[in-house]
């Protein structure tokens, strides 16, 4: 397998759920489906079985990330979910954040532009830094104001690091300013939240408090 499927149908899903890619950091296991919500549709509850059993609570866990951020319970079929890379990237074997290469960067955009025309969302929720700079980078958000270029330059992988594969940001938390805030593309609101894997709050992200209270409140307004 050289590639994970999104997750949804565009006939009936409101919200885009665009993650990272599928392995994020040092994980090997290869999902169907973008965060293996394949496992959603297969159990009704958790397996027993220890390996899937980890792959059910991913993909439950995005879903619940979602109906927390909502405020209420989104049925599945509401739910399109994909990765801005969805190929299978080198692990970084714990070494930190995959990078994704610019190419496949602006290939998994134009994807994504691609879904958003065609289907019927009303919400976008891009999960991490580097999901969020490749977007903003290739200019999928209607805004262009300084915010957004002074985040870009901040987000910017450091060049060192990318010669090993690992995403670091060359600001210091360049996400901070953003995350939470409303943008939008084609008009349809879009919120950049923390990935799915800092949620909930633990004590080291205790400063996306607020920026993470606010995104709960720009949602809940727009998808009532």
């Amino acid at each position: 397998m050289s590639a994970v499927k999104p997750f949804g149908k565009l006939g009936t899903a409101t919200i885009l759920i665009i993650g990272h890619d599928p392995r994020l950091q040092k994980s090997q296991a290869e999902a169907e489906k973008a965060f293996f919500f394949e496992y959603l549709e297969k159990y009704q509850a958790c397996p027993t079985y220890g390996p899937d059993a980890r792959k059910y609570k991913l993909a439950r866990a995005v879903w619940c990330y979602v109906n927390d951020l909502a405020g209420r319970k989104i049925p599945l079929n509401q739910l399109y979910v994909t990765n801005l890379c969805n190929e299978f990237l080198p692990s970084s074997q714990g070494g930190g954040t995959v990078l994704i290469p610019d190419e496949l960067a602006e290939r998994g955009v134009e994807e994504i532009r691609e879904i958003v025309s065609i289907g019927n969302f009303h919400l976008i929720l891009p999960m991490s830094v580097q999901t969020f700079y490749h977007l903003c980078r290739l200019g999928f958000l209607d805004e262009k104001d300084e915010k957004i270029l002074t985040f870009v330059s901040k987000a910017r992988p450091v060049s060192l690091k990318v010669d090993q594969g690992v995403f670091v940001t060359s600001g210091k938390a360049p996400f901070l300013e953003v995350c939470g805030q409303l943008f939008h593309h084609c008009g349809i609101p879009l919120i950049p939240i923390l990935h799915v894997k800092q949620w909930p709050l633990k004590a080291r992200t205790v400063r996306y408090i607020e920026p993470m209270e606010l995104a709960k409140r720009e949602i809940r307004k727009r998808y009532p």
